[in-house]
């Protein structure tokens, strides 16, 4: 990744943040008060009534996150945040899936396991609170965790939770569910299976007319066909498209080994060229 990182002691209240502004979505459930995360409560409809072993029974069930955890901001090129997956997502019907792209079924115990563990962390907002005199580290990303548990969601923001360990920035319990999650997602990406849905989100950047070949070295390739023309808002350069079926089958017969270090380059019809990555949607998006 881009970028030196630098150490400063806690006291030095001007960090220097590089972040760039990208078309990420924004996680409305965590908010910042003084530089503190918070967690906040959402009902979100009738509690939980059935086991997750039973969910796949029920007709028309679309899965739905019992835990997120994501990575966000840090000192990345243009469309990495919007590119990014979460690190590991379970869903209330027992899989997990890390990074979108290996997914892995858990046994029932393991994700109430889960669950309460998170829920437990993440409704205490004492718990990402840093250690005064903590040092911090420049340009590093902030972790996520969202749960949802009872109908409620829990959400809280780290920055810089791995890079910090060391140091023990953070309370002990953030840790704890750090580790948790790490395992799951290590016997996820270690023991399961691909995850190959018929659905990808596709990153698109704007490169400055300035630069024909987009500093790549190779001319733009005509833009594939099949594939929608995003179209990034007024004064913005990043645009997101979510595609299905045909159309995510074509935008991965033109990419079909997507990877966040390297953005091929396509030429649109009206002559703009753009960066293109992609990455196979999560099952609640």
């Amino acid at each position: 990744m881009p970028g030196n990182r630098t150490r400063r002691d806690g006291s030095d209240k001007t960090m220097n943040r590089r972040s760039l502004l990208v078309a990420a979505g924004a996680i409305g459930l965590t908010t910042a008060v003084g530089g503190t995360a918070v967690a906040l409560a959402e009902p979100e409809g009738a509690p939980e009534t059935t086991l997750e072993a039973a969910l796949e029974s029920v007709p028309g069930h679309r899965p739905r996150p019992v835990l997120l955890w994501e990575l966000t901001g840090g000192f990345v090129p243009a469309g990495w945040n919007a590119l990014r997956p979460a690190r590991l997502a379970a869903y209330d019907d027992g899989v997990l899936i890390a990074d979108a792209t290996r997914r892995l079924r858990v046994s029932p115990g393991t994700l109430r396991s889960l669950r309460n563990h998170a829920t437990t962390v993440l409704r205490d907002p004492a718990n990402a609170r840093r250690r005064p005199g903590a040092p911090v580290i420049a340009d590093v990303p902030s972790t996520v965790f969202t749960a949802r548990a009872a109908g409620r969601r829990h959400s809280l923001q780290f920055e810089g939770l791995e890079e910090t360990r060391q140091d023990r920035a953070y309370p002990t319990p953030a840790y704890s569910l750090l580790d948790h999650v790490t395992r799951l997602r290590d016997r996820t990406t270690g023991t399961g299976s691909a995850w190959r849905p018929d659905a990808v989100r596709m990153i698109a950047v704007v490169l400055d007319p300035a630069q024909p070949t987009g500093g790549t070295g190779t001319q733009p390739a005509p833009w594939p066909a099949g594939v929608p023309v995003p179209h990034p808002g007024k004064n913005e350069f990043v645009a997101r498209l979510d595609l299905r079926g045909r159309q995510a089958r074509a935008l991965i017969r033109a990419v079909p080994h997507p990877d966040p270090a390297q953005w091929p380059v396509f030429r649109a019809p009206d002559g703009t060229r753009m960066q293109v990555n992609w990455r196979f949607l999560l099952p609640h998006e």
